[in-house]
């Protein structure tokens, strides 16, 4: 099973210089776990009213799809380049 990125290292130019970031996640995901929690009963409601129309399976299934793009990112590294300034980001 894959889990998803810990942290995120971000290196943005100012002033002709890098900042490098290090953005723990995994100080975010027990908020968005509270989030979600809060939001399932609205959204089982939804995924009730829905159903008729076909869109109700699809509201129940997007959350563990999100969820497993999410673990997907984990060793992502985008690097993009200009011929001024760069920007680079990695999912670790």
């Amino acid at each position: 099973m894959r889990y998803p990125p810990c942290f995120v290292y971000l290196r943005i130019p100012h002033n002709g210089r890098h900042i490098r970031l290090w953005l723990p996640l995994f100080l975010i995901f027990p908020l968005v776990a509270v989030f979600v929690l809060l939001l399932i009963p609205l959204i089982v409601i939804a995924a009730i009213v829905l159903w008729p129309s076909g869109w109700g399976r699809s509201l129940l299934l997007a959350g563990p799809a999100l969820f497993r793009v999410l673990c997907e990112l984990r060793g992502l590294k985008v690097d993009v380049a200009q011929s001024s300034e760069s920007m680079y980001i990695s999912f670790q």
